[in-house]
């Protein structure tokens, strides 16, 4: 379990970040390379992944995205659903959880989207997080906030990066952001630009649209819009600026509803919204407000306590209700972990991957199982086992650090502890660590040879 970090998005709603950058006085010096909208596509969009990814990183080592597999993996399984509905699709999207208390989603250029836990705390079904979703790869898709770099005579990104990392980081009022990442669902704020508004418009509708050619139900979006205008109207959200100038506008909602009301209800998905979001605040658990009275967050909560045999029984009575759900699964594995019964929780953890191949949060769990039973052998096969598809992911190699480590395999360590820097996003340690690794000649040829094709290609 993790404390929720207090970063202080002053957002309320669906708000990606504004930074108008009132707090710094310094002109941020243009970035003669970017060209105009339309100039050269394949440069923008280089730009926007340049732009995006480097905030990601950003957030990441400073601790606000979650990183759990499991969790993760539930998120961009709803974003790839929808954007199959894409005919053209030019980007590869991410979706990560924020931790952060505050009801806010925001999307950044390059389709790097993030959802806060005080967004999934109040939202009711997974339909309506979908909805919020829609409307944030809209966004990128309609490419407001590259529009709004050119409003602003165009920035140099690796400036706004750190302003804005700064900003979130540092407490100070969020609304001194703005121009390059552009607000959600909940309002558009105001900024140096003042078409904001009709961009929220033009995402409600092509939001809808991406919902209609979904698995998912277009109306949600106006009723999570009516959640948020309730609680607004209720003055829970009435101490937000974003909210006191833009609130929830009831022509957004009857917009959305009208294009909505000629669609043929679509018949419920069947989900485990509920059982994500009780494992999601066990893990996170300062959303007092988020704690369900479901049985599994009962069970979770005496798992939290320690009272495993009394949680391990909860476990077992849901799954014959649901034997296939991941969740159930997972929490009793983890429970049987606590309670040393190794064996135990590596057959849950097989059979597990039997459902859910190459699942990378199962093989973590398992591989973490049997080092602890000291089977570093068996634990680098699985891991080899799903290697060629989670190649690109750091926490591959953090797995394989640990196995090399236990098996007393030091150039395969540091090699694998290389490439995990590498694909967290620290490039230079990686680098370091690679040359070194070269200059001691201890690789093998394939090994040496990987390696200097990533630092020429850096």
């Amino acid at each position: 379990m993790f404390k929720v970090k207090k970063l202080k998005f002053q957002t309320i709603g669906l708000v990606l970040l504004y930074c108008t950058v009132n707090g710094y006085s310094a002109k941020i010096a243009a970035d003669p390379e970017l060209p105009l909208l339309g100039e050269n596509a394949s440069v923008n969009l280089k730009k926007e992944i340049e732009f995006g990814s480097g905030l990601f990183d950003k957030l990441k080592e400073q601790g606000y995205v979650i990183e759990d597999p499991l969790l993760s993996r539930y998120l961009q399984d709803i974003g790839e659903s929808l954007l199959s509905s894409l005919e053209v699709r030019v980007r590869d999207y991410h979706f990560y959880l924020v931790k952060d208390n505050s009801v806010n989603a925001f999307a950044a250029p390059g389709g790097y989207i993030g959802v806060n836990l005080g967004l999934i705390e109040i939202s009711n079904s997974e339909d309506e997080l979908a909805s919020v979703m829609a409307h944030e790869i809209a966004h990128v898709e309609l490419m407001h906030s590259m529009q709004m770099i050119e409003k602003a005579a165009t920035v140099n990104v690796a400036s706004l990066i750190s302003i804005i990392a700064a900003i979130l980081v540092s407490g100070k009022d969020i609304e001194a952001a703005s121009a390059i990442i552009y607000t959600g669902v909940a309002g558009s704020a105001q900024s140096m630009i003042n078409f904001t508004r009709e961009n929220e418009y033009e995402a409600d509708r092509v939001g809808v649209e991406v919902l209609k050619k979904s698995e998912y139900d277009p109306q949600a979006m106006a009723d999570f819009m009516k959640i948020m205008q309730s609680r607004e109207q209720g003055g829970e959200l009435s101490n937000i600026e974003y909210l006191r100038a833009h609130p929830v506008n009831s022509n957004r909602i009857a917009e959305i509803t009208s294009r909505t009301s000629t669609v043929k209800k679509k018949q419920p998905k069947f989900t485990r919204y509920q059982q994500f979001k009780d494992y999601l605040f066990y893990m996170y658990p300062d959303n007092k407000e988020s704690r369900s009275h479901s049985r599994f967050s009962l069970a979770l909560e005496h798992t939290r306590n320690g009272r495993y045999t009394i949680a391990e029984k909860i476990y077992q009575e849901l799954l014959l209700t649901d034997p296939d759900s991941i969740w159930f699964n997972y929490a009793l594995a983890e429970n049987m972990e606590y309670r040393n019964h190794l064996e135990t929780a590596t057959q849950l953890y097989r059979s597990m991957l039997l459902v859910y191949p190459a699942d990378i949060a199962i093989t973590a769990r398992l591989v973490n199982v049997l080092l602890v039973q000291n089977q570093p052998e068996t634990a680098l096969n699985i891991v080899m086992q799903l290697y060629e598809e989670h190649k690109a992911q750091s926490r591959v190699y953090k797995l394989l650090s640990d196995i090399y480590r236990k098996l007393n395999n030091d150039p395969s360590r540091q090699l694998a502890e290389a490439n995990y820097h590498w694909f967290s996003g620290n490039k230079k340690q990686a680098r370091i660590q690679f040359k070194a690794l070269i200059s001691k000649g201890i690789l093998d040829a394939a090994d040496a040879e990987s390696i200097k094709e990533k630092l020429a290609l850096d």
